[in-house]
């Protein structure tokens, strides 16, 4: 009797010492977070999900608070997918909701491997590269769910459009604690919300991505792997597409593929994505090498992002030498010519030709050289990360 009576009392006695254990570590991990939610848009919303997630530790770093975040982020992100499948999966017959739930499934899955990329990232204390990828991942949800609005007659897509709006949120939440962090360091007191130039907020150095405008352009007496000419005879591909598909995957960062496109005319509509990376066009001069469309917003199912003559997805692209033309027409609605969310990349000695949004530096941090802008509205961005040196735009009126 006395040995059960002992191990009553020693259990009780444990019970309470780990529940007031608990309840400290509740209370520290509140105060904390609540420190870090200072710094974002959306502090209830960026508080609940926090208190409630599984990833955080007891007493947390600054770091691992963000860490917590970007994982409420990502878990959000594929309930998000599985609802924009079920669309897919019930649009059986309406090509306009089936084209946008298709090209929306594509952004968030870019939106995913961004956001795999700032966790790799953090982990090397690679904070400003981390920032840049974070935000082309809320870049891309935030695209899907304008691209969802243009088709949202159905329960289910005004469903998936509020999910997206809370999505957005978690992310841009993570970002801003991202951001806290590279200004402010780990002293969470210290963090402030969200300012930017016009509140008279400036930031340091913007690091690793000044390396991109000091490197001068791209480089000279590159040797081609692949070449494209309009016969398609005497080893050439006869289209840049067929080029690009040879390309390797997933290549090291001092790995090229060069493809050089010689003189004429290429109607086509030409994708380069994340997965071959380095990819180099070489044209034979603007004017010379023209790669050209004429797809736009105003086609069913067609969004800006998607009407692009050229697309890139794929960290390190350069081109030189090129014109990129879409010639939809002033009353075509938005028609892209060239769109990148290609880090790090170079456009050097290049022209883009259209109208509504000719080039469209969707994202991440890309530079320009010498290169000729020309059409009705001549350049859209959606990325803060964007650098050009001797750019001329030529802008006309629309009709």
């Amino acid at each position: 009797m006395s040995v059960f009576l002992f191990l009553s009392v020693l259990t009780l006695t444990l019970f309470f010492t780990l529940s007031a254990s608990h309840r400290h570590h509740l209370h520290q991990n509140a105060s904390q977070i609540r420190l870090a939610c200072r710094s974002t848009r959306f502090q209830q919303l960026c508080e609940t999900a926090l208190t409630r997630s599984s990833s955080l530790p007891p007493n947390p770093t600054s770091l691992q608070i963000i860490q917590s975040a970007i994982s409420v982020s990502s878990q959000n992100l594929k309930n998000g997918q599985s609802m924009v499948e079920s669309i897919l999966d019930s649009s059986k017959g309406n090509l306009n909701r089936t084209n946008i739930a298709t090209i929306c499934l594509e952004l968030l899955s870019n939106s995913d491997h961004r956001i795999n990329s700032t966790v790799d990232g953090l982990t090397r204390q690679e904070i400003k590269d981390a920032r840049a990828w974070m935000s082309a991942a809320l870049c891309y949800q935030s695209d899907c769910r304008g691209a969802l609005t243009y088709v949202n007659d159905t329960r289910l897509v005004n469903d998936t459009l509020a999910f997206l709006d809370s999505l957005t949120q978690h992310t841009s939440n993570a970002l801003s604690m991202m951001v806290a962090y590279d200004n402010y360091g780990d002293d969470l007191d210290s963090w402030v919300p969200p300012e930017t130039e016009r509140d008279g907020f400036y930031e340091k150095g913007s690091g690793g991505s000044t390396a991109l405008v000091s490197g001068g352009g791209v480089p000279a007496g590159l040797k081609p792997d692949a070449t494209v000419c309009k016969t398609g005879s005497g080893g050439c591909y006869k289209t840049v597409q067929e080029a690009v598909n040879v390309a390797p995957d997933n290549t090291e960062a001092t790995r090229r593929f060069v493809i050089l496109i010689k003189e004429g005319v290429y109607e086509e509509t030409v994708r380069v994505p994340l997965r071959k990376r380095n990819v180099v066009f070489l044209g034979e001069g603007i004017g010379k090498t023209v790669i050209t469309g004429s797809l736009n917003a105003g086609q069913p199912g067609m969004t800006t992002y998607d009407s692009a003559t050229v697309g890139i997805l794929g960290d390190g692209f350069m081109a030189s030498g090129l014109t990129f033309a879409n010639t939809a027409g002033p009353d075509a609605h938005q028609a892209v010519a060239f769109r990148s969310d290609s880090d790090l990349s170079i456009i050097e000695n290049c022209e883009f030709i259209g109208n509504q949004d000719t080039l469209y530096a969707h994202s991440l941090r890309q530079f320009y050289k010498k290169c000729r802008i020309q059409g009705t509205s001549t350049s859209s961005s959606e990325t803060p990360l964007r650098f050009s040196k001797n750019v001329t735009f030529w802008s006309f009126p629309g009709s």
